[in-house]
Protein backbone atom coordinates (compact mmCIF):
# COMPACT_ATOMS: atom_id res chain seq x y z
CA UNK A 1 0.00 0.00 0.00
CA UNK A 2 1.12 2.98 -1.08
CA UNK A 3 1.79 6.06 1.25
CA UNK A 4 -0.37 9.52 1.61
CA UNK A 5 0.66 12.41 3.50
CA UNK A 6 -2.02 15.21 4.59
CA UNK A 7 -0.91 18.49 6.34
CA UNK A 8 -3.80 20.64 8.50
CA UNK A 9 -4.85 16.86 9.15
CA UNK A 10 -6.93 17.17 12.61
CA UNK A 11 -9.84 19.27 11.62
CA UNK A 12 -12.01 19.98 8.32
CA UNK A 13 -10.95 19.46 5.45
CA UNK A 14 -7.54 18.00 6.42
CA UNK A 15 -9.31 15.41 8.48
CA UNK A 16 -11.95 14.65 5.82
CA UNK A 17 -9.17 13.81 3.45
CA UNK A 18 -7.90 11.19 5.90
CA UNK A 19 -10.92 9.50 5.81
CA UNK A 20 -11.01 9.08 2.31
CA UNK A 21 -7.72 8.54 1.61
CA UNK A 22 -7.33 5.80 4.27
CA UNK A 23 -9.12 3.61 2.25
CA UNK A 24 -6.53 3.21 0.21
CA UNK A 25 -3.16 4.76 1.53
CA UNK A 26 -1.40 4.64 4.83
CA UNK A 27 -1.58 8.33 6.03
CA UNK A 28 0.43 10.11 7.13
CA UNK A 29 -1.21 13.13 9.58
CA UNK A 30 0.28 16.36 9.62
CA UNK A 31 -0.32 19.29 12.65
CA UNK A 32 0.33 21.22 15.40
CA UNK A 33 -1.19 19.84 18.30
CA UNK A 34 -0.42 15.81 19.47
CA UNK A 35 -3.95 15.68 21.25
CA UNK A 36 -6.03 16.29 18.31
CA UNK A 37 -3.78 14.48 16.04
CA UNK A 38 -4.43 11.10 18.34
CA UNK A 39 -8.24 12.26 18.64
CA UNK A 40 -8.50 12.21 14.61
CA UNK A 41 -6.42 8.35 14.77
CA UNK A 42 -9.13 6.99 17.28
CA UNK A 43 -11.49 8.03 15.41
CA UNK A 44 -10.93 7.19 11.92
CA UNK A 45 -8.59 4.07 11.97
CA UNK A 46 -11.19 1.53 13.17
CA UNK A 47 -12.40 2.40 9.28
CA UNK A 48 -9.40 2.78 7.09
CA UNK A 49 -7.56 0.04 5.47
CA UNK A 50 -4.69 1.97 5.59
CA UNK A 51 -1.91 2.63 8.73
CA UNK A 52 -2.41 6.20 10.43
CA UNK A 53 0.67 7.46 11.65
CA UNK A 54 1.10 11.26 12.65
CA UNK A 55 3.73 13.96 13.25
CA UNK A 56 2.90 16.89 15.43
CA UNK A 57 5.12 19.63 13.43
CA UNK A 58 3.87 23.27 13.70
CA UNK A 59 4.91 24.41 9.86
CA UNK A 60 5.41 27.46 10.21
CA UNK A 61 8.52 27.11 11.76
CA UNK A 62 11.24 26.22 8.99
CA UNK A 63 12.89 22.97 11.43
CA UNK A 64 9.55 21.44 11.38
CA UNK A 65 8.90 21.95 7.37
CA UNK A 66 12.36 20.80 6.61
CA UNK A 67 11.50 17.25 8.56
CA UNK A 68 8.74 16.61 6.90
CA UNK A 69 10.51 17.49 3.43
CA UNK A 70 12.98 15.01 4.37
CA UNK A 71 10.29 12.54 5.15
CA UNK A 72 8.55 13.14 1.87
CA UNK A 73 11.78 12.91 0.31
CA UNK A 74 12.98 9.43 1.50
CA UNK A 75 9.52 8.08 1.03
CA UNK A 76 9.73 5.75 -2.03
CA UNK A 77 6.13 4.77 -1.40
CA UNK A 78 4.81 8.32 -1.04
CA UNK A 79 2.18 8.94 -4.14
CA UNK A 80 0.14 11.77 -2.42
CA UNK A 81 0.69 15.16 -0.67
CA UNK A 82 -2.24 17.14 0.30
CA UNK A 83 -1.16 20.63 1.37
CA UNK A 84 -4.09 21.83 3.30
CA UNK A 85 -2.29 23.37 6.24
CA UNK A 86 -3.04 27.28 6.70
CA UNK A 87 -4.67 30.05 8.42
CA UNK A 88 -6.41 33.11 7.93
CA UNK A 89 -6.85 36.62 9.88
CA UNK A 90 -9.49 39.11 9.59
CA UNK A 91 -9.25 42.95 10.20
CA UNK A 92 -7.47 45.68 8.88
CA UNK A 93 -4.21 45.02 7.43
CA UNK A 94 -2.15 48.07 9.54
CA UNK A 95 -3.99 47.23 12.39
CA UNK A 96 -3.36 43.35 12.63
CA UNK A 97 -0.05 42.17 14.10
CA UNK A 98 2.33 41.83 11.85
CA UNK A 99 3.91 38.76 12.95
CA UNK A 100 1.40 37.04 12.85
CA UNK A 101 0.55 38.14 9.16
CA UNK A 102 3.78 36.96 8.44
CA UNK A 103 3.09 34.02 9.63
CA UNK A 104 0.20 33.48 7.74
CA UNK A 105 2.56 34.19 4.52
CA UNK A 106 4.91 31.44 5.51
CA UNK A 107 2.35 28.85 6.10
CA UNK A 108 -0.11 29.56 3.47
CA UNK A 109 2.90 30.25 0.94
CA UNK A 110 6.21 29.33 1.87
CA UNK A 111 5.45 25.90 3.09
CA UNK A 112 3.40 24.94 0.87
CA UNK A 113 5.97 25.49 -1.81
CA UNK A 114 8.80 24.03 0.02
CA UNK A 115 6.50 20.84 0.35
CA UNK A 116 5.25 21.01 -3.29
CA UNK A 117 8.91 21.02 -4.40
CA UNK A 118 9.76 18.19 -2.34
CA UNK A 119 6.84 16.39 -3.40
CA UNK A 120 7.12 16.63 -7.19
CA UNK A 121 10.67 15.44 -7.59
CA UNK A 122 9.79 12.29 -5.34
CA UNK A 123 7.10 11.77 -7.50
CA UNK A 124 8.67 12.42 -10.52
CA UNK A 125 11.06 9.45 -9.69
CA UNK A 126 7.99 7.33 -9.18
CA UNK A 127 6.36 8.21 -12.09
CA UNK A 128 3.03 8.84 -10.35
CA UNK A 129 1.89 11.27 -7.85
CA UNK A 130 -1.03 13.37 -6.99
CA UNK A 131 -0.61 16.64 -5.43
CA UNK A 132 -3.52 18.41 -3.91
CA UNK A 133 -2.67 22.64 -3.20
CA UNK A 134 -5.82 23.73 -0.61
CA UNK A 135 -6.59 27.70 -2.19
CA UNK A 136 -9.88 29.24 -1.59
CA UNK A 137 -13.08 31.13 -3.61
CA UNK A 138 -11.09 34.16 -1.93
CA UNK A 139 -8.08 33.47 -4.24
CA UNK A 140 -10.23 34.66 -6.95
CA UNK A 141 -11.62 38.19 -5.18
CA UNK A 142 -10.07 40.93 -3.88
CA UNK A 143 -10.81 40.71 -0.18
CA UNK A 144 -10.53 43.83 2.41
CA UNK A 145 -10.05 42.67 5.91
CA UNK A 146 -8.60 39.65 4.66
CA UNK A 147 -6.01 40.95 2.45
CA UNK A 148 -3.36 38.55 3.82
CA UNK A 149 -5.69 35.53 3.33
CA UNK A 150 -6.99 35.92 -0.10
CA UNK A 151 -3.86 37.65 -1.01
CA UNK A 152 -1.72 34.04 -0.88
CA UNK A 153 -4.83 32.14 -1.97
CA UNK A 154 -4.04 33.77 -5.20
CA UNK A 155 -1.10 32.57 -5.13
CA UNK A 156 -1.75 28.68 -4.32
CA UNK A 157 -3.89 28.99 -7.26
CA UNK A 158 -1.98 30.49 -9.49
CA UNK A 159 1.29 28.47 -8.50
CA UNK A 160 -0.63 25.33 -8.60
CA UNK A 161 -2.28 26.10 -12.49
CA UNK A 162 1.44 26.58 -13.36
CA UNK A 163 3.32 23.34 -11.98
CA UNK A 164 0.20 21.41 -13.37
CA UNK A 165 1.10 22.24 -16.58
CA UNK A 166 4.95 21.12 -16.18
CA UNK A 167 3.68 17.89 -13.86
CA UNK A 168 1.44 16.30 -16.30
CA UNK A 169 4.32 14.87 -18.84
CA UNK A 170 5.27 13.24 -15.57
CA UNK A 171 2.20 11.25 -15.01
CA UNK A 172 1.65 13.46 -12.25
CA UNK A 173 -1.57 14.89 -11.36
CA UNK A 174 -1.65 18.03 -9.83
CA UNK A 175 -5.04 20.31 -8.39
CA UNK A 176 -5.90 23.55 -6.90
CA UNK A 177 -8.41 23.03 -4.32
CA UNK A 178 -11.10 26.27 -4.46
CA UNK A 179 -13.45 25.56 -1.52
CA UNK A 180 -16.07 27.91 -0.41
CA UNK A 181 -17.21 28.45 3.02
CA UNK A 182 -16.87 25.09 4.47
CA UNK A 183 -18.26 24.27 8.18
CA UNK A 184 -14.72 23.48 10.35
CA UNK A 185 -12.95 25.14 13.36
CA UNK A 186 -11.18 27.72 10.60
CA UNK A 187 -13.70 30.62 11.02
CA UNK A 188 -13.84 30.47 14.67
CA UNK A 189 -9.92 30.59 14.77
CA UNK A 190 -10.06 33.17 12.49
CA UNK A 191 -12.44 35.32 14.03
CA UNK A 192 -15.74 35.43 11.76
CA UNK A 193 -19.07 35.16 12.36
CA UNK A 194 -20.46 32.08 10.65
CA UNK A 195 -24.14 33.34 11.72
CA UNK A 196 -23.80 35.92 9.02
CA UNK A 197 -23.31 33.95 6.08
CA UNK A 198 -26.93 32.02 4.66
CA UNK A 199 -27.00 28.43 4.87
CA UNK A 200 -26.95 27.35 1.14
CA UNK A 201 -23.19 29.22 0.64
CA UNK A 202 -21.64 26.11 2.68
CA UNK A 203 -20.81 22.97 2.33
CA UNK A 204 -19.58 20.33 4.80
CA UNK A 205 -15.72 19.15 4.68
CA UNK A 206 -16.57 15.62 3.58
CA UNK A 207 -18.63 17.34 -0.18
CA UNK A 208 -15.36 19.38 -0.35
CA UNK A 209 -13.22 16.22 -0.39
CA UNK A 210 -15.62 14.04 -2.31
CA UNK A 211 -15.74 16.71 -5.22
CA UNK A 212 -12.02 17.61 -4.82
CA UNK A 213 -10.40 13.77 -5.35
CA UNK A 214 -13.47 12.86 -7.95
CA UNK A 215 -11.43 15.78 -10.12
CA UNK A 216 -8.30 14.73 -9.28
CA UNK A 217 -9.00 11.64 -11.10
CA UNK A 218 -9.83 13.00 -14.58
CA UNK A 219 -6.55 15.65 -13.51
CA UNK A 220 -8.30 18.70 -13.55
CA UNK A 221 -6.45 21.30 -12.34
CA UNK A 222 -8.80 23.87 -10.54
CA UNK A 223 -11.37 22.16 -8.89
CA UNK A 224 -14.18 24.84 -7.28
CA UNK A 225 -16.38 22.82 -5.05
CA UNK A 226 -20.31 23.76 -4.98
CA UNK A 227 -22.50 25.01 -7.44
CA UNK A 228 -22.73 27.91 -5.30
CA UNK A 229 -19.29 28.59 -5.40
CA UNK A 230 -19.03 27.86 -9.48
CA UNK A 231 -21.82 30.21 -10.26
CA UNK A 232 -20.73 32.77 -7.93
CA UNK A 233 -16.68 33.09 -9.28
CA UNK A 234 -18.36 33.07 -13.10
CA UNK A 235 -20.51 36.07 -12.21
CA UNK A 236 -17.79 37.67 -10.39
CA UNK A 237 -15.50 37.26 -13.29
CA UNK A 238 -18.34 40.26 -15.39
CA UNK A 239 -17.60 42.06 -12.82
CA UNK A 240 -15.79 45.08 -13.21
CA UNK A 241 -12.59 44.97 -10.54
CA UNK A 242 -13.32 48.70 -9.19
CA UNK A 243 -17.03 47.91 -8.53
CA UNK A 244 -15.84 44.02 -7.36
CA UNK A 245 -13.46 45.86 -4.94
CA UNK A 246 -15.95 48.24 -3.60
CA UNK A 247 -18.51 45.69 -3.11
CA UNK A 248 -16.16 43.72 -1.01
CA UNK A 249 -15.46 46.48 0.90
CA UNK A 250 -18.95 46.85 1.55
CA UNK A 251 -19.77 43.55 2.49
CA UNK A 252 -17.02 43.81 5.23
CA UNK A 253 -18.62 46.85 7.36
CA UNK A 254 -21.45 44.78 7.30
CA UNK A 255 -19.44 41.84 8.46
CA UNK A 256 -18.33 43.70 11.15
CA UNK A 257 -21.49 45.38 12.59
Amino acid sequence: MKNAYVTGASQGIGKEFVRALGKDYNVFLISRTEADLKKVIVELEPKSRGMLKYYALDLTKKKDVEELANLIEKDKDAEVLVNNAGFGTVGEFAALPLDKELDEVNLNVKTLVHLSHTALNRFKKNKKGFLINVASIAGYLPAPGSAIYAATKAFVKSFTESIHEEAKNYGIHVQALCPGLTHSDFHQRAGINKSKYPSFMWQTADEVVEESLSALKYNQAVCITGSFNQGAITVSELIPRGFLRKLSGRYLKLEEE
